[in-house]
Parts: C-alpha cells; sequence; structure tokens
C-alpha cells in the first residue's frame, strides 16, 4: 500500500476508535513505549521522516543494526549503520549513511537493506532489494547483495541483482523482495516475497546457494501449472484479497526454524508466527497473531519489521508509525516459542 494513502487510512481509524492499549499476553512485549531509533525528525535530513529496521545481526556478542532512511514513498533510500550492546539502546556508528540508493546501479528508484551476515573471513555481507516504480503497491525489483571489510564500509555492490523476478506468468514475476538470509552448515537459504501483479498477489519463496551469490529458487516438482513451474511458494494464504510477505527466519537450536511473517488481510496488518522442521515445509504456530496494529500505544500502525535472537531472547523490531514519521521499536520474548 501507497505509505501516503496508508497514513490517512490510519489517522481516520484513530479519529472512530478508542486510545490504542498495548496488548496484553502478547508473546513479544514491548522493551518500552517509547521508539529504540528514531528519524532526524528535520526533513532536510536523509531519514527525516521514516526508518525502517532494514537489517539486524549479532556478531561477536554486539548487535547490528542497517535502517533504512527516507522522505516520502517511493523516494530514494539511505542506510544508516548502529550497534548496541543489548539490542535496545543504539548508538549511531556513522556519521552519514553506509550505503544509499545511488550506490545500486540497477536499482530504479530505492534500494532498501533487509538482511546482513559476516562471513568466516571477516567479509561483511548485506542483503537488499530495489523498489523500480513510483507506484507504492505494484512496482518491479529485484534482490541484489553488497560486500564490505566493515560495516561501515566501503561497500561493494555485485554488478547484478543476485535473485531477479520469476518468468512471464509465474506466481512471482513482477517482483521479489524483502530478503531473510539464514547461514547454515550446509550453504545459504534466503526467504523472500514474492508477487506477479502487486502487493495483494505477494507470497513467500525460499532460494538456496552454496556459496551466497548464485541462488537456486525451491521448486516442488508436484506443481506444473504455469505459475509453478519454475519455481513455489513455500507459505502463502488462500483468504480472498489478503496476502503474505516480508519474511522475517532465524534458526535456532532450541525452536529449529521460526518465521515471523507480515500477513495482510481486511482487518488490516499483523505479524504471524510460523516454524518449521526443514526450513522448507511451514505451519503457523496459532491462528491469533503475534503483532497486530494496536500492539504499540498510540500508533497508527506499523511496516516493515526485523528479527534476531541472541542467547535465549528473541528480538523483533518494528517500523512503528507516529504523526506522519515512522520510528523503530523492539519487542522481546525469553525462552522457546510455542509449539
Amino acid at each position: 500500500m501507497n505509505r501516503i494513502v496508508a497514513w490517512v487510512i490510519m489517522g481516520l481509524l484513530l479519529l472512530i476508535t478508542v486510545p490504542l492499549l498495548a496488548q496484553e499476553n502478547s508473546l513479544f512485549a514491548l522493551a518500552s513505549n517509547e521508539p529504540v531509533v528514531t528519524n532526524a525528525g528535520d526533513f532536510r535530513s536523509w531519514d527525516g521522516q521514516y526508518t525502517d529496521p532494514g537489517a539486524v545481526l549479532v556478531h561477536d556478542g554486539q548487535f547490528h543494526l542497517f535502517r533504512n532512511g527516507f522522505i516520502g514513498w517511493p523516494a530514494k533510500v539511505q542506510v544508516g549503520y548502529l550497534t548496541s550492546p543489548d539490542g535496545i539502546k543504539w548508538t549511531e556508528a556513522s556519521e552519514s549513511p553506509v550505503l544509499g540508493t545511488d550506490d545500486v546501479p540497477y536499482a530504479g528508484v530505492a534500494a532498501l537493506a533487509s538482511s546482513a551476515l559476516v562471513e568466516d573471513d571477516g567479509t561483511w555481507v548485506l542483503y537488499f532489494y530495489t523498489w523500480e516504480s513510483r507506484s507504492g503497491g505494484r512496482s518491479g525489483g529485484a534482490i541484489g547483495r553488497a560486500t564490505a571489510p566493515s560495516p561501515v564500509g566501503p561497500w561493494t555492490v555485485d554488478p547484478e541483482p543476485i535473485l531477479t523476478p520469476g518468468s512471464a506468468g509465474s506466481w512471482d514475476a513482477l517482483q521479489v523482495n524483502a530478503p531473510s538470509v539464514v547461514k547454515t552448515d550446509e550453504g545459504y537459504w534466503m526467504y523472500f516475497s514474492g508477487n506477479r501483479d502487486g502487493l495483494p498477489t505477494s507470497k513467500i519463496g525460499l532460494a538456496t546457494s552454496e556459496d551466497g551469490i548464485t541462488w537456486t529458487k525451491y521448486d516442488d516438482p508436484a506443481t506444473t501449472d504455469a505459475a509453478h513451474a519454475d519455481s513455489d511458494p513455500i507459505l502463502q494464504t488462500d483468504e480472498a484479497g489478503a496476502f503474505v510477505h516480508q519474511p522475517r527466519v532465524v534458526y535456532t537450536p532450541d525452536d529449529g526454524w521460526v518465521m515471523i511473517y507480515r500477513q495482510v488481510q481486511r482487518s488490516g496488518m499483523e505479524l504471524m508466527l510460523a516454524r518449521s522442521e526443514d526450513g522448507v515445509h511451514w505451519e503457523t504456530v496459532t491462528d491469533e497473531p503475534v503483532w497486530t496494529r494496536t500492539s504499540i500505544p498510540a500508533s497508527n500502525g506499523f511496516w516493515f519489521t526485523a528479527l534476531a535472537r541472541h542467547e535465549d531472547t528473541y528480538y523483533l523490531y518494528i517500523e512503528g508509525g507516529q504523526d506522519r514519521h515512522t520510528n523503530i521499536f523492539v519487542a522481546t520474548h525469553q525462552g522457546k516459542l510455542p509449539e
């Protein structure tokens, strides 16, 4: 949905509903009703209106956040870099953005950070996706990769996307976006959103790689129709007018494969929890969402998210709306997740 339209709708809803209160008994609890990272609040700044959590990871006991900042939407995006000792108190680690849309030669309008990891040799890797259209709801786009010797750069963008939309008529023919990459002993797993006619057709797919550069989309040999001839989604909804996207995935020794994904239906946006034994076949844990638009007090909605796990705690980062801006909040869950 176009962000401007979203603000109008959410604003009207606020006028006709009671004040929003934090959800009780939610699986994730807000660390604070105040954001942990705020936008600049100055429309002359690169992050003067919107900021979302982009990519987060824990490396050598420290949290690292590559957040997206932009004014208006669709618009050019810059990526800022922050660090934290506990995932809650953040400090800007670079005075200026470490990567921007102009650094990506194949980005039409925007390039947004979405996932990050550190290789065994110390190379930092940032996965991002592009937005090609001035339309807020229907746009082409691909997934790219950048590498650097340190999180502050200099970042080198691969010359070509590493994952592109499918062939004409396929379920992801228009756009692939919002990658979440997990590195395992067997290789790399990328979960992504894909659609063929804009967001209302969005589903969640999977691609795997031996090196993190060359990827193969998951293909179920049992499906032969045109939409699934080349690859298949691993998570979708059959509800009319609803769609799923923006997978945030981690693998843990206690809970196995865990996914937080965004579902959009008539009642609005919500976050759902899914689990998998093999990373391919997923089941939603509960019919109840783990996050809704009422989960942040006095917020007029939420948008993009990021997920990390450190020791026995999950950290869920959420872009929450406040007035005509967005900031980043964090909610946590300690211990095992429900099965």
